[in-house]
């Protein structure tokens, strides 16, 4: 079997792209690549979000040629025979500000891939301003660290990133002070409402900062996303102060809240544990064993959630 580099073809290689992320999870048993949340959400939500990003009326279009760049800078690496995905190399946006930084995913047997994933890398996503490439490796992946170590990279030690997981047990009921309910976009689907309180749970006030009306449909029509399992907690005033989305990958029994918030106003008052509780009850309902978060905050700790896989970026200058 002889990979080779392609294009990525939108309408045939999502899906296909998804389960070899998700087969790639089971094989090792621990994040290698992306996990299936952080690949639909790159292509229904980050891409068309900062196609729009601080318009003050927010233009489609400008969305759906943020899709199409995002789309045109990806490598997939396939096999002549059988046609299986072995490998894709992304950025997670061709917009600001995520230039410069590359994704290589590949099948754990392929690790003979990566010189020439990172050439492909190397030739698609340096910033062109700054002349610098940004490679996000976990701290196990050895080969990978090697490869890039030897081109001139180096590990940004001061700014990991964590992957948290909780193992499901026994959980609480929900325990919501008198007039707030938790309720999901399949019982509201008030998109005006859930794009504030998104915006609003990271500190931006400015409503041009906001996903768009677009790209928050664009979400919806992800693969993966179910608005049964897209939370909120409603006040008596009717807004919404805190949220997040639960992901299920079924094969690996595993839930993954992204993203996950609380209006700014409502902090410190229990909102977001119980919105991230009720995530984890409905996962434990779709069969979940564990739910996994992208984040090593105190928070989750202090939630149940264990800190249990550390990634670094490696950064060179060109």
């Amino acid at each position: 079997m002889t990979p080779k580099l392609r294009k990525y073809k939108p309408e045939q290689d999502f899906l296909p792209i998804r389960d070899f992320l998700v087969d790639t999870y089971q094989i090792i048993g621990k994040p290698l690549n992306w996990r299936l949340e952080r690949w639909n959400y790159a292509r229904y939500f980050v891409a068309p979000f900062r196609g729009t990003y601080r318009q003050e009326e927010p233009n489609p279009e400008d969305s759906l040629k943020a899709i199409r760049l995002w789309e045109d800078t990806i490598g997939v690496w396939e096999n002549d025979d059988d046609g299986e995905i072995v490998g894709v190399v992304s950025s997670e946006s061709e917009q600001y500000p995520e230039l410069g930084r590359a994704f290589i995913q590949r099948h754990p047997q392929y690790t003979h891939l990566l010189a020439e994933m990172l050439d492909y890398a190397e030739a698609t996503f340096v910033d062109k301003e700054k002349n610098t490439l940004k490679i996000q490796i976990y701290e196990y992946d050895e080969p990978l660290q090697a490869l890039v170590q030897e081109r001139g990279y180096r590990q940004e030690a001061e700014h990991p990133e964590y992957d948290s997981v909780f193992i499901i047990k026994r959980l609480p009921e929900p325990k919501l002070p008198a007039g707030y309910v938790l309720q999901s976009m399949a019982e509201g689907n008030n998109i005006e409402l859930r794009r504030e309180v998104l915006g609003r749970a990271f500190n931006h006030t400015d409503p041009s900062e906001w996903a768009s009306a677009f790209t928050y449909e664009e979400l919806q029509r992800a693969p993966d996303y179910r608005k049964a399992q897209d939370l909120y907690i409603v006040g008596p005033d009717g807004k919404y102060v805190s949220c997040c989305i639960l992901w299920y990958d079924e094969k690996n029994k595993m839930g993954v809240l992204e993203p996950v918030g609380t209006h700014s106003d409502f902090r410190r008052k229990g909102f977001g544990r119980e919105v991230v509780m009720e995530g984890i009850r409905r996962a434990a309902t779709l069969g979940a064993e564990k739910v996994c978060v992208g984040s090593g905050q105190r928070f989750y700790e202090a939630i149940g959630f264990e800190k249990k896989w550390t990634s670094y970026t490696w950064t060179r200058e060109f």
